[in-house]
């Protein structure tokens, strides 16, 4: 009898890690996608943030002009355009966002992604009062958005568990 109850205490500890596992797997790689879909308050922006943040888990297409970056920080650079400035956005461990832009200019966004710092690699600090954020989130989408659009679909969907665990810091 108690060669059994063991047995099947180890199944249930067995069960159980196996499940949390592949939870934490599926919402870490599947984080974009589940982004997309979730709430969030005005001017968060849960799928750039999450694009970089999870970078090492996140499906990461071979498309032309597009780098990776993992040492030391997450980093996807675009350099389909043709300037001297390659554009790049960066996270600094969820806690802080940059952009590079292709125009020189180079943006800080805090935990929240609300525009922090504005710096001209040319000219020096720009007032973030004369800077249009919401074009500047635009551009940000419009050079990322070919590693956005090759984000899969999760073989089981756990929305209702992403929403739950992220729902403090989209909101």
């Amino acid at each position: 009898m108690k060669k059994k109850f063991v047995m099947a205490s180890i199944m249930v500890v067995v069960v159980i890690s196996i499940l949390v596992g592949y939870s934490y797997a599926n919402l870490k790689s599947n984080s974009v996608y589940y982004a997309k879909n979730t709430p969030h308050k005005k001017g968060v922006e849960p799928v750039l943030m999450l694009l970089v943040d999870n970078l090492d888990w996140i499906y990461n297409p071979e498309l032309e002009g597009i780098e990776y970056d993992f040492d030391g920080g997450n980093v996807i650079y675009n350099n389909n355009y043709k300037s001297e400035d390659v554009p790049w956005f960066a996270s600094h461990y969820g806690k802080e966002y940059h952009y590079g832009s292709n125009d020189y200019k180079s943006y800080s966004f805090n935990s929240n992604f609300e525009l922090t710092y504005c710096r001209d690699r040319r000219e020096g600090k720009v007032d973030i009062k004369n800077i249009d954020v919401k074009k500047v989130k635009r551009d940000i989408y419009k050079i990322f958005q070919p590693v956005i659009n090759k984000q899969t679909k999760p073989l089981i969907n756990l929305q209702w568990l992403f929403d739950r665990i992220y729902r403090a810091k989209f909101n």
